[in-house]
């Protein structure tokens, strides 16, 4: 769960533009006060026709509009903001409410409604939701567009993994300037210089050459100035006659030294030239660059990735029956992924996952989300649209399509029952058939305001009984078997 202070924090920095449609005078101004506290550039309108005329001159982001207007209705304001401002948020506000307008303005394109007389904190928290998803599928496009920046063509340049990237500088050095030993040190957060990744063939001279390694990058990273060592001086500094060539390059980004590359020749006879140096510093700049690079997109993928986990534990805040959902799903679907073996790439996928699958309950009205009782027919058809509305939040970032398959198919059924796509048995993919178990089995554990949480035995007895029907077999084995070896994981945590 996060505080309000938090999810104001998402709004980004300039005002957005509020679009406020009523024939109420007194409306427009309640209103515009309701929201006068926040970060929002109020614009009103008391007919459809004046509505049109701003839509077709300033950049609107999200559009309130009342259903029933003196020249028309919210559903003609809805049609030139879907024209004029395609990207923008609209919400309906009605004294008329019912479920077959709710369900007709959500499928027609509104975000949200609101029913009159609404509550501050009520139309608040609506247009807050409303601002946070459309700042998320803004930053989706600056996304791309910086992913785009970061491609680099080159080999050393096309692994974004650090710890890979690192280990593919140092061979390319390695292999194109014919060197044995290879030690790559980089700045921290603390100012030192640490040796970061090293490869050595030969463990017997692994400290030896670590160690005048380090040495020879501090003074090189402190002077920003490249070297060349000779094999006198080397066996000055370690006392072995083990260096043949030294070359010592430092790193430089923007003016700024982020650390050293360091090559040594400890079978080839032949000398580290100036020539090579030249080179190799031009070497250096394409792997500093690649390595800052690097750093930013990690930066910014743990920053969007802050970004999207709070617009996800957004939805827990309007609902206090689900807090701690999505934390729970991610620590018991881990129980299974270890199980199944699988590796720290799948399992950064399953946390992804896990915290971003039910990303589309973002868009469920709070009437709906929070109704103490069972749902009806029709909300539950508005309920079922969650899947497709969370893939088509993040479908666009690159780095977070690992998570498609849990967002789109973790309500599938086995056997073939299920939503949205109604997908059987192994064409679901298994990504969707494990959360598929552990999210019920949350659900069933967890308290609802019309019913009291079961036990988990009860809960484990629930799922074996769906076994083959709702569920894959295969994977409440394995679910079974974690209970067992991983009951620390596989617990209900409130």
């Amino acid at each position: 769960m996060i505080a309000n202070d938090v999810l104001d924090s998402i709004i980004i920095d300039q005002p957005l533009s509020i679009l406020v449609v009523d024939d109420d005078k007194i409306i427009l101004q309640v209103v515009s006060e309701m929201l006068s506290d926040y970060n929002y550039n109020i614009i009103l309108a008391e007919s459809v026709s004046e509505a049109i005329n701003i839509l077709k001159e300033k950049d609107i982001s999200i559009v309130l509009t009342d259903f029933v207007l003196n020249d028309g209705s919210g559903m003609d304001v809805m049609f030139h903001v879907q024209k004029y401002q395609p990207d923008a948020k609209i919400i309906l506000m009605t004294g008329k409410p019912t479920i077959k307008n709710a369900i007709s303005v959500i499928r027609s394109g509104a975000f949200d409604y609101l029913i009159k007389p609404f509550e501050m904190e009520n139309l608040q928290s609506t247009v807050r939701r409303a601002a946070n998803q459309l700042i998320l599928e803004r930053e989706n496009i600056r996304l791309n567009e910086l992913m785009s920046f970061y491609t680099i063509t080159e080999a050393m340049g096309s692994e974004i993994k650090p710890d890979r990237q690192l280990s593919l500088i140092l061979k390319t050095a390695l292999k194109e300037f014919n060197a044995d030993f290879g030690a790559l040190h980089l700045i921290q957060e603390n100012g030192q210089l640490a040796l970061q990744k090293v490869i050595c063939p030969d463990q017997n001279l692994y400290q030896h050459l670590c160690s005048f390694s380090q040495d020879f990058a501090e003074k090189v990273s402190m002077n920003s100035k490249p070297i060349i060592v000779n094999e006198a001086e080397a066996q000055a500094q370690i006392g072995l006659n083990i260096a043949k060539s030294s070359i010592f390059q430092p790193l430089m980004v923007k003016g700024n030294c982020i650390g050293a590359l360091c090559l040594i020749r400890t079978k080839d006879i032949h000398k580290f030239t100036t020539g090579q140096l030249s080179t190799f510093s031009l070497f250096a700049g394409k792997a500093a660059l690649s390595i800052e690079n690097t750093k930013l997109y990690t930066e910014l993928e743990d920053s969007y990735l802050d970004a999207v986990g709070a617009l996800a534990n957004a939805i827990e805040t309007r609902d206090k029956y689900t807090a701690g959902h999505t934390d729970r799903v991610w620590k018991n679907s881990l129980g299974i992924a270890k199980i199944l073996k699988w590796n720290q790439d799948k399992i950064k996928e399953l946390r992804m996952g896990a915290i971003l699958h039910d990303i589309g309950k973002i868009g469920a009205p709070d009437a709906i989300l929070n109704k103490p009782g069972p749902l009806t027919p029709e909300e539950q058809a508005v309920m079922k649209t969650h899947p497709e509305l969370g893939a088509h939040i993040i479908r666009e970032i690159k780095f977070l399509q690992p998570a498609l398959p849990y967002i789109l198919y973790h309500h599938e059924r086995f056997d073939g029952n299920g939503y949205p796509d109604g997908l059987k048995g192994d064409n679901i993919p298994i990504q969707g058939r494990l959360l598929a178990v552990v999210d019920t089995f949350d659900a069933i554990i967890t308290d609802r305001p019309y019913r009291k949480g079961r036990s988990i035995d009860e809960a484990v007895e629930e799922i074996k009984r769906n076994s083959g029907t709702q569920f894959d077999p295969v994977i409440v084995e394995v679910f079974l078997e974690a209970i067992e070896s991983t009951k620390d994981i596989l617990i209900n945590q409130p």
